[in-house]
């Protein structure tokens, strides 16, 4: 199975979708919309201790996911990246310039952006801003494989561990909030202005012609 996606995504004869998998999967291009939530989240919130325990579950989901990954499961599984397989390299696609280091199960890229995308949702309840992080975090698993970097599996082990650590910190979050249903054509249900979600949506939105933009210099 995973030769086969390997053979299915990795690459093309596009330099085109080559540029544009490194600029979408680079770490730096998204600081903007991790601003954006920040700033969502703080300018929506009353309290400064029910932001501060929004925050210390966002990083206790990272914790638990993408730190999880790099300096546990990979060390200890010691699976070769596929651009690095003695085996296949010679077979594999990769980008100039582009390189990752490490071994490769399971990809953090892929369970930090699912934890992230599953725990705003829970939080937010966004009709658009939800389904575009979930993208968000699928094009991401995508630019692994395609970049050479992670197999299929480890992709898939990563989205499905981070859903599971975006909805457990949701949880965790959950028992301590104060619960309030708002019903407003302004609000989400959980009280959030729709107002500051398109600026999230904006931010997404700038950061993908961005990532275009990063391909044609």
């Amino acid at each position: 199975m995973d030769l086969y996606f390997l053979e299915l995504l990795n690459g093309s004869n596009s330099l085109f979708l080559d540029r544009f998998a490194v600029a979408f999967t680079t770490g730096y291009t998204w600081i903007p919309l991790y601003v954006a939530l920040a700033v969502l989240i703080i300018k929506n919130n009353k309290t400064m201790g029910q932001i501060m325990l929004i925050f210390a579950c966002v990083f206790l989901g990272v914790l638990t996911s993408g730190l999880l990954s790099d300096y546990i499961v990979k060390p200890y599984v010691m699976r070769p990246r596929p651009c690095y397989d003695p085996e296949l390299r010679h077979l594999v696609h990769t980008v100039v310039g582009y390189s990752a280091s490490g071994y490769s199960f399971f990809s953090s890229h892929a369970a930090n952006t699912m934890m992230l995308s599953v725990f705003v949702t829970l939080l937010v309840r966004g009709k658009v801003l939800s389904p575009v992080l979930f993208v968000w975090s699928l094009t991401n698993a995508w630019t692994r494989i395609y970049l050479g970097v992670h197999w299929f599996t480890d992709v898939i082990v990563g989205l499905a561990w981070g859903a599971t650590m975006g909805a457990l910190a949701y949880l965790l979050y959950s028992k301590f909030a104060p619960r309030a249903q708002y019903i407003s054509s302004k609000y989400t249900r959980t009280g959030y202005d729709k107002s500051d979600l398109e600026l999230c949506l904006c931010i997404v939105m700038l950061t993908v012609i961005y990532c275009f933009f990063r391909v044609i210099i």
